[in-house]
């Protein structure tokens, strides 16, 4: 006989075992069967078993079912614990992330076209740009940089009226090469020197200093403008005594401490 069908035989006999032995687990002492007497003395004993109480019958049925119950569910689920045992696990695939190895031959096969042409429109684009002027136009505009802008109004202010709208387009033609516009300037209209130290327009003090002026210029007109007239005698009037003061203390400072002061 095979393995198989031997395996399956002893299977088949365990569960005939299980289920006599549930069964003989819920009988008592009615249940069982009743032994003949062997001396014969009572004639009438020709009955093979005695009769069951009423109802224990029913209940010897009832028994009997949950039993068999049970046994089945437990068979189903030793059953089912089995065959997930037997279930082969499927393994856990690994998320892979992007593979560089075919970007990079993708690039190798594809740079040698796209460089060139992004090389040729670099060099035409730049050509735009140096022809229009157009980064010197947005350095000029954002105010990057030293510019002689005030020199070069004053200057055709001076020489050229006529060309007073085209300064902001000049400036940004030669935006980077100030000294290159000034000498040409310079050079076309003989008159040389005038933007000598045109630089020190552009520093942070005399910046600062022209914003303070314009601000006092722009408060004092206000001021005449709107002010009460006796608003305006009293302003003149400390306006006065300050400056004797500081006029009077200045000379004192010169006359009496700075000598002290003064480093030999």
């Amino acid at each position: 006989m095979a393995r198989g069908s031997e395996a399956k035989a002893r299977r088949k006999e365990k569960r005939a075992g299980e289920r006599a032995k549930a069964e003989n687990m819920n009988w008592n002492e009615f249940d069982a069967p009743v032994e003949e007497d062997s001396s014969g003395d009572d004639p009438d004993t020709g009955d093979d078993s005695l009769p069951l109480p009423p109802g224990q019958s029913q209940a010897q049925a009832d028994a009997a079912a949950e039993a068999q119950a049970a046994a089945a569910s437990d068979r189903k689920k030793s059953k089912k614990k089995k065959m997930q045992a037997r279930k082969p696990v499927a393994p856990v695939k690994k998320e892979e992330g992007i593979k560089t190895l075919p970007l990079i031959f993708l690039f190798l096969l594809t740079a040698t076209t796209v460089l060139p042409a992004m090389f040729y429109l670099s060099d035409k684009f730049g050509e735009v740009f140096q022809k229009h002027h157009v980064m010197g136009s947005i350095g000029h505009r954002l105010g990057i940089g030293a510019s002689p802008k005030k020199r070069v109004l004053s200057f055709y202010e001076k020489h050229d009226p006529d060309k007073l709208d085209e300064v902001p387009t000049i400036l940004a033609k030669y935006y980077g090469d100030y000294p290159k516009l000034t000498k040409r300037l310079e050079r076309k209209y003989q008159d040389y020197g005038y933007f000598l130290n045109w630089e020190q327009d552009e520093a942070p003090m005399t910046l600062a200093l022209d914003k303070l002026t314009a601000t006092r210029e722009f408060v004092q007109e206000k001021f005449d403008r709107h002010a009460p007239q006796i608003a305006k005698t009293a302003a003149r009037n400390m306006k006065h005594n300050f400056t004797f003061l500081y006029k009077r203390g200045r000379k004192v400072f010169k006359a009496q401490i700075w000598p002290h002061l003064e480093p030999f």
